[in-house]
């Protein structure tokens, strides 16, 4: 693996349909790991927009686990730049970016999606790690489930 997990500052992937999203990040801090998850998914069954927005604190090797499952299972060093309708892969209803930064914000990794996952079922593998430590993250998303 090229990147250096105890080098990244931020990991960060969102997902949006329309107006809904929701986004998780990874911060790191010096003694673990700052845990962000956002969702606002308008339900039409419900008269309530869900909304949820935690911060969480979680220990630097439950965060590098996370990490190296992500960048390991998921293969993400492996990912095109940009998919779009036209490459191989699922096809999705949802956009999305991965944004992984260094311990000094500067670009590592800049990925991004129009209507397509990776091929090899590597989005799930990105989104079951991220549910070690998140396990609700992308379910508000049937194309997540």
């Amino acid at each position: 693996m090229a990147i250096n997990i105890k080098k990244i500052g931020t990991f960060g992937i969102s997902f949006s349909k329309g107006l809904d999203q929701t986004w998780f990040n990874l911060w790191r801090k010096e003694d673990g790991y700052s845990m962000d998850l956002y969702q606002s998914v308008d339900d039409e069954a419900n008269e309530d927009d869900e909304l949820i927005s935690t911060i969480k604190k979680i220990s630097l090797d439950l965060g590098e686990s996370i990490l190296t499952q992500v960048f390991e299972n998921g293969h993400l060093e492996q990912w095109k730049t940009r998919y779009t309708e036209s490459d191989e892969g699922p096809t999705s209803s949802l956009n999305w970016t991965i944004d992984v930064d260094d311990l000094a914000n500067a670009d590592l990794l800049l990925l991004s999606g129009n209507w397509k996952f990776p091929p090899n079922g590597w989005m799930a593998e990105v989104i079951r790690a991220i549910r070690m430590g998140e396990p609700d993250f992308g379910k508000c998303f049937q194309d997540l489930l």
